[in-house]
């Protein structure tokens, strides 16, 4: 039914509208001058009700003009239909549609978007439940490794790869630094780099050599150092491989009996003093280790607050934040590794310095230098134990780290996991 507007507000009619206007003169002509006493309760009461009846009124109002409105809007699209078409068909009114509860922009669109999740969640689990056997038999999965930068491009031209620095870059502690504190640039490195990967978890876990899927499955080929960055969103994982000379030192360090050897050590006297220096720290225990290890980061390229955070100063590992070892002795074919595991998350200055570096790690080109400190005479001059060039790493394109092999790495393994020589007690 048609709401009538007079009935809403003051009448349009010249005659009523003046008897309606005299008779609010004479009343408030006859309250001019009078007191009247109310008390608050009532006053409050009366406001309110006022208040109400206003706004219901305002609604009526507003809901009798759309009505006109469309009303006429109707009347006028029915006479333009009726003129132009020859026959004089009535045309049939439009069914009212049912009631709509009012709802904003932002909850129609949620809903539609969380409805287009669900349709397309469904088809996936359809998809897959229909082409999948129901039995898998458990295999490897070969992730690729990140690509090795290709030689001669100009730094910035790729991302998402890695290379070897120059070693010379580096300067190191000279044969007489213990008297005149004097570096000197460093020989080649002794652990050649054999790539890096990085991986999304929301558990980084430490032995990840463990995992036979890192480097594409061929970490295992030869003795490897791992360097495991564990880091909030995943890990970056750094493979250095351990030259011949080194491996029988590496054993006897973890106390593993090679049944292939007589069990005597190479004599250092033949070794350079950096290679000394990394055999001395490969016999260590985690302790001596944590107090000679130390990293050289280098910003070759990037914005001038990265270069003023990095520094580029040397750094004892393991006074700045946790590090673990863990060492996984040879099987058959499989060649043995040790994995130094940095626990990022642990340090609040890493955490400082990696909160600067996350927003631009896809313009970043870093070098990651690790060397031995030699506190003896026969251990300098240092030379550099081993390095890696990153460029621009977008973390957002990283793969997943893929599950491990081992029905118990379901739940990957944790520090006290670890026995006092290194080795995964699980």
């Amino acid at each position: 039914s048609r709401v009538d507007i007079s009935t809403c507000l003051l009448p349009d009619d010249p005659l009523p509208f003046a008897i309606v206007a005299a008779v609010g003169a004479i009343f408030f002509r006859f309250v001019q001058g009078q007191v009247l006493t109310v008390q608050l309760d009532m006053l409050v009461l009366f406001g309110l009700s006022s208040g109400l009846i206003g706004y219901q009124l305002a609604l009526l109002v507003m809901g009798a003009s759309i009505q006109d409105s469309l009303q006429h809007s109707n009347n006028q699209y029915a006479s333009i239909i009726d003129e132009g078409s020859p026959r004089k068909n009535e045309i049939s009114k439009p069914q009212p549609r049912p009631a709509m509860k009012r709802q904003s922009i932002s909850e129609v669109l949620l809903k539609k978007s969380v409805q287009s999740l669900r349709s397309t969640l469904s088809r996936e689990s359809n998809f897959r439940t229909a082409s999948l056997p129901k039995i898998m038999p458990k295999q490897i999965v070969m992730v690729p490794t990140l690509p090795k930068f290709p030689e001669g491009a100009p730094i910035g031209s790729h991302s998402n790869c890695w290379s070897s620095p120059i070693s010379k870059d580096f300067h190191v502690r000279g044969a007489n630094y213990l008297k005149d504190k004097k570096k000197v640039p460093s020989d080649d490195f002794l652990f050649p780099c054999r790539g890096c990967d990085i991986f999304l978890t929301d558990d980084p876990p430490v032995n990840i050599g463990r995992n036979s899927s890192i480097l594409g499955g061929n970490l295992r080929d030869v003795p490897t150092f791992i360097i495991n960055y564990r880091l909030p969103w995943g890990v970056f994982v750094s493979y250095h491989e351990i030259p011949q000379k080194f491996v029988p030192y590496l054993r006897r360090g973890n106390g593993y009996s090679d049944p292939s050897s007589s069990g005597i050590l190479p004599p250092l006297a033949d070794m350079a003093p950096g290679e000394r220096a990394v055999c001395n720290f490969l016999l260590s225990d985690s302790e001596e280790r944590d107090a000679v290890w130390k990293m050289v980061p280098v910003v070759v390229e990037g914005p001038w607050v990265v270069k003023r955070v990095v520094g580029g100063k040397p750094a004892i590992v393991g006074t700045k934040l946790p590090v673990s070892y863990v060492y996984q002795p040879p099987e058959g074919n499989l060649a043995d590794y040790l994995e130094a595991d940095l626990d990022i998350v642990s340090s609040a200055a890493a955490r400082n310095i990696l909160a600067v570096v996350r927003s631009y790690t896809q313009t970043l080109t870093i070098d990651l230098g690790y060397v031995v400190q030699g506190n003896m005479v026969e251990e300098l001059p240092e030379q550099m134990m081993l390095g890696l060039r990153i460029h621009g790493l977008d973390p957002l394109t990283a793969e997943v780290l893929p599950p491990f092999e081992d029905e118990s790495m379901d739940h990957p393994a944790r520090i006290e996991d670890i026995d006092e020589n290194g080795y995964d007690t699980d």
